[in-house]
């Protein structure tokens, strides 16, 4: 009888202490320990909890009032200890909880997990993303700045858009009576109780839903036993996810140090402000100031308006709408198509919003940002539809059979672990560097040599990262693995 490790003693003590394995979590298939993807949506679990967590620190300094809101901001990241540090995790967290959420919503949209019998869980889940941006829409005013006092008036103009009577209803909800003192109340309770115990009770529904049906299976048609092989959540499923929450809250604690938030202008009753929305709404700025909206006037809005409607209500009930048969991507290029279009209409968007801040989107420029992708993406999907184009079978080929003999059979020594984490950190340490270099050369207009200088540091420590996992992937064998789902979703081999 072999000698159980230390590290499996302590965990058999753990399980028998707290009965981690009695419990209703059901273990997970091999498959999803191989890819991060599975786990986007714990992922925003997590973030959830850090902000609230810096959040609830936050509370006992922050006074909710036109007169102090500022005041009491500007008193966290002076005076209060570690105070703009929490100030900026709670941010980051916050942050990284919208986009999480919506790399998830799209990883979900690509593989189909929304057919039956889940269908219940992607309306939960899509009530959970429209909640986690109403939490950034209330909490972007509580700072009492002016850019965000603006952005909430463009946000509550849209509400008055809305149908009667729930635009009535909404606009009183939110705004009240209509004095500052009224808005900033009802948006800090809003942002600090009813929104977090809405999405808590959601998120309970959401992960027993999860628990009865398990994990969405791979849209690949052949996964092998061993990767549906299941594995115990505790302690495999457990030790994975304590992996992803360090590196998680690693990045945040990196980013809240190295690019603290500074602190925006103070509301000014009477002084005018252009609307400024965070980066997660900009997309929908962008649209509601082009050109052809604004000569169109009352009409214009009340076309943005229905149609931002229309798109939510269509993802809500997509379960319902979308009746293909075939899960596969290959059978599916419009359907791909539609997710690479909405992927590329938002980024490109946002990009316009931010570089004509202030001025409206002229007319041509909206309609060719839309116009040329549009062309572009439904065309591919036409012509891989009719196989005139293929997945570039012959470089997968190339590359699903590279082999390192130095790397194959040799076991590297301690000192080779230490070198490679001091080399990768070395490499994020360099891409920190090159963002704050190109900031500084484009918003303090340190020159234009500094910029190049930034992009080719950025170029290079990207690619010195990316060649260190590359390298140690390929030698514990898990490349082999990912080249070999690769070839099964582009049906290859």
């Amino acid at each position: 009888m072999t000698r159980k490790s230390l590290i499996d003693r302590f965990a058999g003590w753990l399980d028998e202490n707290f009965g981690f394995t009695k419990t209703i979590l059901r273990p997970a298939p091999e498959y999803s320990l191989r890819n991060p993807s599975y786990w986007l949506g714990a992922i925003a679990v997590l973030a959830f909890f850090t902000a609230g967590i810096a959040g609830i620190i936050l509370l006992q300094y922050y006074d909710p009032h036109p007169d102090t809101a500022w005041e009491s901001v500007s008193r966290i990241i002076v005076e209060v200890p570690f105070g703009n540090l929490v100030r900026n995790i709670h941010i980051y967290s916050a942050f990284s909880m919208i986009f999480v959420s919506f790399l998830h919503f799209m990883r979900n949209y690509f593989v189909v997990a929304y057919r039956r019998p889940r269908e219940l869980m992607w309306i939960v889940g899509m009530l959970m993303g429209l909640i986690t941006l109403m939490m950034g829409f209330t909490g972007y005013l509580l700072p009492w700045y002016a850019l965000s006092y603006a952005a909430v008036g463009f946000g509550i103009t849209i509400i008055k858009h809305l149908p009667q009577p729930l635009s009535g209803l909404l606009e009183y909800v939110i705004s009240g009576y209509g004095t500052d003192a009224e808005l900033l109340r009802k948006f800090f309770t809003f942002h600090t109780v009813l929104l977090p115990a809405t999405l808590l009770i959601l998120l309970a529904i959401k992960l027993h839903i999860f628990e009865v049906h398990g994990i969405t299976e791979p849209v690949s048609r052949y996964i092998s036993e061993e990767e549906k092989k299941l594995v115990p959540w505790f302690p495999n499923v457990f030790l994975y996810f304590v992996i992803i929450a360090s590196v998680y809250v690693a990045s945040i604690l990196f980013a809240s140090i190295v690019y603290p938030f500074g602190l925006h202008e103070k509301y000014t009753p009477g002084v005018v402000t252009i609307p400024m929305p965070e980066w997660y709404f900009m997309w929908t700025y962008a649209i509601a100031k082009t050109e052809f909206i604004e000569v169109m006037g009352e009409a214009g809005f009340n076309i943005f308006v229905s149609t931002l409607m229309i798109i939510t209500l269509i993802f809500i009930f997509l379960p319902f709408i979308d009746r293909w048969k075939d899960r596969h991507p290959s059978e599916r290029p419009f359907f791909l198509a539609i997710g690479a279009w909405i992927i590329v209409q938002v980024g490109l968007m946002t990009y316009l919003a931010w570089a004509t801040a202030g001025s409206y989107i002229p007319t041509d420029v909206a309609i060719l940002s839309i116009i040329i992708p549009t062309i572009i993406i439904f065309l591919a999907a036409y012509l891989y539809r009719l196989r005139i184009i293929k997945p570039p079978e012959l470089v997968w080929e190339k590359f699903s059979k590279l082999k390192i003999r130095d790397l194959v059979e040799t076991r590297p020594n301690p000192k080779h672990y230490i070198r490679t984490a001091v080399k990768f950190l070395l490499s994020i340490m360099c891409a920190g560097l090159s963002f704050r270099i190109i900031y500084g050369a484009l918003t303090e207009s340190i020159g234009s040599v500094w910029l190049m200088l930034g992009s080719v540091l950025l170029a290079l420590s990207t690619i010195e990262a990316f060649k260190t996992i590359y390298l140690e992937d390929l030698r514990i064998g898990n490349l082999e693995k990912r080249f070999k789902a690769l070839e099964r979703w582009f049906r290859i081999g």
